[in-house]
């Protein structure tokens, strides 16, 4: 993954505060443009698609072509993913063994993310 460990340590706190309350990080515009937060910040950091296509099973190259002609909830259950929501939970734990894989505690993820989910929710 080419990520910055910050870069990682932040989409996970993103990502759990996504999957706790979903549908909070909705932005007030019309029905048919609605795109959350989250979404746009995973798009920002995930520019190619290749931590997403990795969850998902597929190649990043399949995973453009399929999100230009469709939504990404149509792409998660085509893929075999029940939900978006389980999508952010299995995305929460990718990056979580990647902090871990690069040589971060349990404990400190867990300090981590106490420290941080609390302003992220607000």
């Amino acid at each position: 993954m080419k990520m910055s460990t910050k870069t990682i340590a932040s989409l996970m706190v993103v990502t759990a505060v996504a999957s706790a309350m979903p549908g909070a990080s909705q932005l007030g515009v019309p029905r048919q443009r609605r795109k959350s937060q989250f979404d746009k910040l995973l798009a920002v950091h995930d520019r190619k698609g290749e931590l997403r296509a990795e969850i998902l099973g597929i190649s990043a190259l399949t995973f453009r072509q399929m999100s230009r002609t469709r939504s990404f909830a149509q792409i998660v259950r085509e893929c075999g993913i029940g939900s978006t929501r389980a999508f952010r939970l299995a995305l929460f734990g990718r990056l979580r063994d990647e902090l871990l894989r690069r040589g971060w505690s349990r404990a400190k993820i867990d300090a981590y993310m106490a420290a941080r989910v609390v302003r992220a929710a607000a």
